[in-house]
């Protein structure tokens, strides 16, 4: 297609008067291509960056915490937590940032946030379920215990 071609194209197209008529032109239907390309591509950019938002946890090496460094995370944007492990009897840590924003029970998650909190997590307000969920988080184990 010759730039003159596609000049007189766009004359033609500036002054259709339905969108049918528009898409028979290849110019159109070039533009058309190039948009939607566009979108999907911004589209497969963004996704990623919305799963990081989700509740998903940041997947890291297991190691050893000390309870104070446990302790310092304490803030709506940086959770961790000490439960001790239902059938291993270890405490272990868990860093729940990520499910803060998810957690049914609100800001009770906090209650001993950068601390032990297995007593309240062993509390009646969780379904036995919650086991399998929380060990997503898990990201070591508690060395001074």
């Amino acid at each position: 297609m010759q730039p003159a071609d596609l000049w007189q194209q766009w004359e033609q197209l500036m002054h259709v008067e339905s969108l049918q008529d528009a898409l028979l032109l290849p110019i159109a239907r070039v533009i058309a291509a190039g948009v939607l390309s566009a979108l999907l591509l911004l589209l497969l950019i963004v996704r990623p960056q919305t799963q990081a938002a989700t509740n998903t946890p940041k997947q890291r090496e297991q190691r050893g915490y000390t309870r104070a460094e446990v302790a310092q995370h304490t803030a709506e944007d940086d959770l961790w937590l000490i439960i001790r492990h239902k059938t291993t009897g270890k405490l272990q840590v868990y860093d729940v940032t990520t499910y803060v924003e998810h957690h049914p029970g609100g800001d009770a998650i906090f209650s001993n946030a950068g601390a032990d909190c297995t007593v309240g997590f062993r509390g009646p307000q969780h379904p036995p379920t919650v086991e399998d969920l929380v060990e997503e988080y898990c990201i070591g184990w508690v060395e001074d215990a």
